[in-house]
């Protein structure tokens, strides 16, 4: 009897720690929820400043350049996380997919630096640097949807790793 009693005790303690511990490519999938969605959000917040600019609504476009890098910024954060646990668990697949989502992510950063930094070229009426800052945030988008596009092929040629 008495061993019974241990045997469904450890069990119990064995399920309960296993409960508890996080591999690293779970703790890489908690991650990319909230990576995705700051990626969502600034994207959005990208959009309505490019869609402000063109209004020129200056102001307001410049309060969602702001909004946008605070958004990519925190994805920034949460992605180099997830890299360490990649390269940690020594899984190149997953230390390829992070890196890909921070060259995205630095992409994107790139160009909302470079859109903030044309709107004031615009307000003055200078549309000569504004179209060269304008010209290189495009450039930074274009290389952030190359990096999107390198996840995504990683994504399908690795089904079983990512949900």
């Amino acid at each position: 009897m008495n061993n019974k009693i241990i045997i469904v005790g450890l069990v119990i303690v064995v399920v309960f720690l296993s409960g508890c511990i996080q591999s690293d490519s779970s703790k890489i999938d908690a991650l990319s929820v909230s990576i995705n969605s700051h990626l969502k959000t600034g994207d959005g917040d990208y959009n309505s400043a490019g869609t402000y600019t063109n209004e020129y609504l200056y102001t307001a476009a410049l309060a969602e350049c702001d909004n946008a890098s605070s958004e990519y910024n925190q994805a920034r954060s949460l992605a180099s996380q997830g890299l360490t646990y990649a390269q940690d668990s020594n899984d190149t697949v997953y230390a390829s997919y992070m890196q890909s989502v921070l060259n995205e992510i630095d992409a994107k950063i790139n160009a909302t630096n470079e859109l903030k930094t044309a709107i004031p070229y615009l307000q003055d009426n200078d549309t000569v640097n504004a179209n060269i800052y304008s010209s290189d945030a495009n450039g930074y988008m274009d290389d952030a949807t190359t990096f999107n596009n390198q996840r995504e092929n990683i994504v399908k040629q690795n089904p079983t790793k990512f949900k």
